[in-house]
């Protein structure tokens, strides 16, 4: 038993510690994403996929994203109905560690291949997980893992990757672009990586993809605008939180496998049976004895519900120690989340201000000058019609100069002519 416990310490994927460690460091990269592309304004670049004939040009990113996130829930419950079956049918407790092991260890692997943020991206990783699963459990290293139930784990992985190959196709050109997707990229990754044994640690292919995407165009679009992905982030978040209770569960249930075999957990419980009914023996022979004996009986149960009270404290500690930092955590990136979008709200505000002042200012400008040119225009109209009164008085003037002049020139010859007549 001690040789066991120092297993399943030494094993790095057994203490549920290092998963919860794991997740933290998830939930913080995906935040630290999300705030460094607090400042994206523009609309996500659409893939350019000029060199990748196998994929429709029109297909939708958010459909994909959307359908990746249904199926890692999809593969979580499947995984957990068939698992949990295999765990209750099987007598041999190899067989159902094994069945426990595959449910806590590929749920995770697969929901941390599904919530890549680029969904080009997590359809590949997803689908080359679910391949390697499928071989490990039809020709691999855990093909006898469950022993009679063996074809029941391959139908259900099969199934899980029938699954996988219809998203493949919803944005293929056509099936035959859907296999030789796979055959080019899927295929020569699961011959070099092959799944070693049922802890599903793996090195994942988005490196590898990722450059044969640059050498041949591509593939990957941009980080979308903040508000897309915090709707990411709150449907991730849904879900891990969903799924924590039973993730938590059947982690303390492996290492508690691994630490006290089930074997050994019988055989102890039946010793406590024993136990519990030589002490139903003693209780009733100490009751006829005298009354020390009593005594003597209420200090031990006294002892023993001390020690259960200091049990369930104890117990009552482990477990705020496991959930405290959890909680802490989510309400601090939840802080720095408000804190960063009141930032943005107060720089979108003193921009709109600044441009409100410079808006203003330039219709000032504008009606001032405006102000000007007509006040200019007034006084040119202004000494233009003061300059043609001028010349009409001038003009009366002299004809009225004339008119005197010329009066007694017209009546002296008015005077001469008018007898002749």
């Amino acid at each position: 038993m001690a040789a066991a416990a120092f297993r399943g310490s030494r094993d790095p994927g057994v203490h549920p510690s290092r998963r919860a460690a794991l997740t933290l460091g998830v939930s913080c990269l995906t935040v630290c994403s999300l705030v460094a592309c607090a400042t994206v304004g523009h609309q996500a670049s659409r893939p350019d996929l000029k060199s990748w004939p196998q994929i429709r040009s029109d297909f939708r990113v958010e459909t994909l994203r959307t359908r990746m996130h249904e199926y890692s829930v999809t593969f979580a419950a499947d995984v957990d109905l068939a698992a949990a079956a295999i765990e209750r049918a099987a007598p041999d407790s190899a067989v159902r560690r094994n069945a426990l092991l595959w449910r806590v260890r590929a749920i995770p692997e697969m929901r941390k291949a599904c919530f890549r943020l680029e969904p080009i991206a997590a359809l590949v990783d997803a689908w080359t997980f679910a391949r390697q699963m499928d071989q490990l459990f039809s020709d691999g290293a855990g093909k006898r893992a469950f022993g009679t139930f063996q074809p029941d784990a391959v139908a259900v992985s099969q199934q899980l990757l029938h699954q996988l190959r219809d998203i493949g196709a919803s944005i293929a050109v056509s099936p035959e672009a859907t296999s030789e997707f796979e055959h080019a990229f899927i295929d020569p990754w699961l011959a070099e990586h092959p799944l070693p044994d049922l802890t599903f640690v793996r090195e994942s292919p988005i490196a590898r993809f990722a450059n044969q995407s640059r050498a041949s165009g591509d593939l990957f679009q941009s980080v979308g605008t903040l508000e897309e992905l915090a709707i990411v982030l709150s449907q991730q978040a849904r879900i891990y939180m969903a799924d924590m209770p039973r993730q938590i569960r059947g982690e303390v249930d492996l290492m508690r496998s691994d630490l006290l075999p089930l074997d050994d957990l019988a055989s102890m419980q039946g010793d406590l049976h024993v136990s519990a009914a030589a002490a139903d023996r003693l209780a009733s022979t100490a009751e006829g004895m005298s009354s020390l004996v009593p005594s003597e009986r209420q200090i031990i149960l006294d002892a023993m519900d001390q020690q259960r009270a200091l049990v369930m404290q104890a117990l009552s500690a482990e477990r705020g120690r496991a959930v405290d930092p959890i909680i802490a955590a989510v309400a601090q990136e939840r802080i720095e989340l408000l804190r960063s979008l009141e930032a943005q709200r107060l720089s979108t505000l003193e921009w709109a201000t600044a441009e409100r002042r410079e808006a203003i200012a330039q219709l000032h400008r504008e009606l001032t000058a405006s102000i000007a040119a007509l006040r200019s225009e007034r006084a040119i109209v202004a000494d233009d019609v003061r300059h043609v009164v001028d010349l009409v008085l001038l003009r009366v003037a002299v004809f009225l100069v004339a008119a005197v002049l010329l009066a007694p020139l017209v009546a002296h010859a008015y005077v001469r002519v008018w007898p002749r007549r």
